[in-house]
C-alpha cells in the first residue's frame, strides 16, 4: 500500500507541475491600444484654438493663449480674459476676470478653461482635463479657411470720429500704420497701440490717458479693448466684449 500511495503522490505532483509550467508559458493577452497623449507645454499651448462644431453665434468660440501668460476667449457671445501658467508636468493654473452672461448658441470655452487643471496634446488636438481626470473639451488650431479676415475697410489706418450721443462732443481715434493709436474721448487724450487679432478684429493694448474731469461726459471710448470693422464703421468693444459705441472712417489722418 505504501508503494502504491507513493507512486500516486508522485504522479499527482508531476501533473501539477505540468499544469504550472503550461500556465506560466502561455502568452499574455495583448493590451488594448491606448491614446498616446503627452502633457501640453507652454510652447504647444500658446496660440489660437477653436472647437470643431459650428454655432449660430456672433463669434466663433475660441481660446487664445499668449506667450506673455495672458489668455482671451469667447463662448460665442461673451468674451473673457485672464492669465495662465503651466509647469513641466502639464499642470495648468489660470485666473479669470469678470464675464458677461449674454445667452446664445455656443461653447463655454472660458468656463472649461477655468475648470481645467491640466491639458493634453496629441500633436493636433488640445484636450482640457478637470480635477477628476474628465475630458472637458477638445480644441484644434483653425485652418486658414477657418480664420476670418478683417471685414470692411481695407485700410484701417486713418482718422475715425464720432459724436457722443446727445452731446456735441467729437470723439477721435487716429490709427497709424506703425501700430500706434492717438485719440480723444470727448474729454481726455489717450495713446495706445493696435494690431489685428487672429479672429480678424482689431485689438488695442491698454490705453495711457490723461486725467481731466469733464462734467456730463460719458467717456466710453477710453474703455476700448477691441473693435470690429464693418465697412466705414468701427464698432468699439470693451474688454468683456460689450459694445461701447461706433466711429466712422474719415480717410487717412
Amino acid at each position: 500500500m505504501s508503494t502504491l500511495r507513493a507512486l500516486a503522490l508522485t504522479l499527482l505532483g508531476a501533473a501539477a507541475l505540468a499544469v504550472s509550467v503550461t500556465a506560466c508559458s502561455s502568452p499574455a493577452a495583448p493590451a488594448p491600444d491606448a491614446p498616446q497623449y503627452t502633457p501640453a507645454s507652454t510652447t504647444t499651448l500658446a496660440g489660437h484654438w477653436i472647437v470643431s462644431d459650428s454655432y449660430n453665434s456672433p463669434d466663433q468660440p475660441f481660446l487664445t493663449f499668449e506667450h506673455d501668460g495672458t489668455w482671451t476667449g469667447s463662448d460665442g457671445c461673451n468674451n473673457a480674459i485672464g492669465t495662465w501658467s503651466m509647469d513641466s508636468a502639464g499642470a495648468l493654473t489660470t485666473t479669470s476676470g469678470p464675464m458677461t452672461r449674454i445667452y446664445c448658441d455656443g461653447a463655454p470655452l472660458p468656463m472649461y478653461l477655468i475648470d481645467a487643471v491640466s491639458a493634453r496634446y496629441d500633436g493636433t488636438n488640445l484636450t482640457l482635463i478637470d480635477h477628476d481626470g474628465k475630458e472637458l473639451v477638445s480644441l484644434h488650431h483653425p485652418a486658414s479657411t477657418e480664420t476670418p479676415v478683417p471685414q470692411g475697410t481695407d485700410d484701417v489706418t486713418g482718422l475715425w470720429t464720432g459724436i457722443e450721443n446727445g452731446r456735441q462732443r467729437l470723439l477721435q481715434l487716429t490709427m497709424n500704420d506703425d501700430g500706434t493709436v492717438k485719440g480723444n474721448d470727448g474729454c481726455n487724450d489717450f495713446t495706445s497701440t493696435w494690431r489685428f487679432a487672429e479672429d480678424g478684429s482689431v485689438s488695442f493694448s491698454k490705453l495711457a490717458i490723461t486725467s481731466r474731469t469733464c462734467d456730463g461726459v460719458v467717456t466710453w471710448l477710453s474703455g476700448a479693448a477691441s473693435a470690429v470693422l464693418d465697412g466705414t464703421t468701427m464698432v468699439i468693444r470693451s474688454q468683456y466684449g460689450a459694445q461701447l459705441g461706433t466711429l466712422t472712417y474719415h480717410g487717412p489722418a
